[in-house]
């Protein structure tokens, strides 16, 4: 087994993008350990099938990663602009064998905590995010997760991505605060949403001059459709 695999790769050099640029400010940053224990993606879709009774697709073998955790929390900060995000992705088996977040109050409807109690986050923003995390749902029967992702105040919202599709992005979008709401089903004119299409507009502006490394073509075309 090679030292990194190359889906690791691309996160590590993600992690490198922002922490050499001269414009971004990196707060916090986790590049591991490799998670030895349970090895290969192989060996942990048979620990989870094992201790969880889900058995997933092989196709997520392509994107999985061994680290035990890889995160950054940065900021980019210009006259009139200040674009910032993070990502905390623990490892698949991880985030598996635990169900269940701490999400609901007492005003929470009773359909959102069941969703809550199913959810399984795999990508937190403790640093900055006001307690926003995306998660899997996977109930009996599936072989892929849905992808949900809990934006605080606004709720939950499933997302029009499978994981590895969350995964790819990502490299892309580097954790702007709010990403997920462009592939949530809600109308990003409402004013609740306004805050997410700023960020997702200036990241559009300046990721391809720092990071021209990447096809920002899909998601301005999907921007586009969801604001007209």
């Amino acid at each position: 087994m090679p030292e990194f695999l190359d889906y690791e790769l691309h996160y590590l050099a993600m992690l490198d993008e922002l922490a050499n640029s001269p414009e971004v400010k990196v707060f916090h940053e986790e590049r591991g350990p490799i998670e030895e224990m349970v090895g290969d993606a192989s060996e942990t879709f048979e620990l989870i099938a094992d201790e969880v009774g889900i058995h997933l697709d092989q196709s997520l073998h392509r994107t999985f990663l061994r680290f035990e955790g890889l995160s950054s929390h940065w900021a980019i900060e210009r006259p009139g602009t200040y674009l910032t995000g993070e990502f905390s992705i623990c490892h698949l088996g991880a985030a598996m064998l635990v169900t269940g977040v701490d999400l609901a109050t007492d005003e929470t409807p009773e359909e959102e905590r069941r969703i809550y109690s199913q959810l399984r986050a795999f990508d937190e923003h403790p640093r900055g995010g006001g307690g926003t995390l995306t998660g899997l749902r996977i109930l009996p029967g599936m072989s892929a997760p849905e992808i949900w992702y809990y934006g605080g105040p606004q709720g939950v919202f499933k997302l029009d991505l499978g994981y590895d599709e969350y995964l790819d992005a990502l490299l892309v979008m580097k954790g702007v605060y709010s990403w997920q709401y462009l592939f949530a089903d809600v109308s990003m004119l409402d004013m609740d949403f306004a805050a997410a299409v700023d960020a997702i507009k200036e990241m559009l502006e300046i990721f391809p001059g720092l990071f021209p490394g990447h096809d920002y073509a899909p998601f301005r075309a999907r921007l586009m459709e969801r604001i007209g």
